[in-house]
């Protein structure tokens, strides 16, 4: 499992983007003003990304969608079905179960940790669209 981002829920996103890319510098490697996700060069093999809280408490979908969600950690991993079966199996409160997000080019799941912090876990896999 490895750190690749961490990804700030915002509830302006415009001037997120703006701070980020005009205050800090951080070069855009994905998205721009009005796209509601962006990513931004933080250097050493991470980034930091900027998503509309909304927009991400509705890909959870269901009953987990914990308000006033701050944060999440964003992992890669070889296999999001057997890290979500370990996590679970540990204890881990599994909030979304994978999913191919094709258009995003990963396969997708989610966790918990006991605050509450959202967790993603993700594979690279062929873009769509």
């Amino acid at each position: 499992m490895r750190l690749t981002f961490v990804r700030l829920l915002v509830d302006d996103y415009a001037a997120c983007f703006r701070f980020y890319r005009d205050v800090m510098e951080f070069p855009v490697t994905f998205g721009n003003e009005t796209s509601g996700y962006a990513d931004f060069d933080a250097g050493a093999d991470v980034h930091i990304a900027v998503f509309d809280r909304c927009e991400q408490m509705e890909q959870l979908g269901g009953e987990d969608q914990a308000s006033g969600a701050q944060a999440a950690l964003i992992f890669e991993v070889v296999d999001v079905d057997s890290a979500i079966a370990g996590l679970r199996a540990r204890g881990a409160r599994v909030a979304r179960e994978p999913a191919d997000r094709a258009d995003w080019g990963i396969r997708v799941a989610y966790v918990r940790d006991p605050a509450a912090n959202l967790i993603e876990l993700n594979q690279p896999i062929p873009i769509k669209g």
